[in-house]
């Protein structure tokens, strides 16, 4: 008779753990992410932490990266800034995503590898920045995030309309850090990688 007990306690418990992985599992899926205004000491700048010196966290806790980098260089560059703490948004084309998504992939129907390593700690959205719905998301993603690195070819940023001027309308105090293969000089314009 205990035996009967415990064997009917084990499958309502399991009936149990399964009812709510399944509450938890519709509860994520609808999660819906929203840009929350940081909060500041009244000059714009993140509150200093309260905590003891190297209890605080990751050094770049609380900075949010806007990510608009492909292939290699850019998204090594913005891993390492998502390794040391910052919120790092992956912006990328609707329908193909980053090349290096199918490239050297090892596991059919999967991300390659290399595109998982380089971009594993981020999070990704695809939009077409030549729609007006994508271009209005666009615009609040800057308005929210504090870096935009990019490493398209010269005056692609242009193209798109994410001028100098327009970023910095849209959010004076954004850093806009591009990741090229050539400075100033005549390879200026050269690609260093070809897709």
């Amino acid at each position: 008779m205990a035996r009967r007990k415990q064997a009917a306690k084990k499958v309502a418990k399991a009936k149990s753990k399964a009812a709510k992985a399944k509450t938890t599992a519709k509860t994520a899926s609808k999660k819906v992410v929203k840009l929350v205004k940081k909060s500041s000491n009244g000059n714009g700048l993140p509150r200093p932490s309260s905590k003891p010196w190297g209890q605080a966290g990751r050094a770049l806790e609380g900075v949010r990266i806007l990510d608009f980098t492909h292939v290699q260089s850019g998204p090594t560059c913005t891993q390492l800034l998502a390794y040391m703490g910052a919120d790092v948004i992956k912006v990328e084309r609707p329908g193909v995503g980053d090349i290096t998504r199918g490239q050297l992939r090892d596991v059919k129907g999967a991300d390659s590898l290399y595109f998982t390593m380089l971009n594993g700690s981020k999070r990704s959205i695809t939009i077409d920045s030549k729609n007006p719905k994508g271009k209005e998301i666009l615009d609040r993603l800057i308005r929210h995030c504090d870096v935009l690195v990019e490493n398209f070819a010269p005056g692609a940023l242009d193209r798109m309309g994410l001028t100098w001027e327009h970023v910095h309308k849209l959010n004076p105090r954004m850093v806009v850090a591009s990741v090229k293969g050539f400075g100033p000089g005549p390879m200026r314009t050269a690609r260093s990688t070809r897709t």
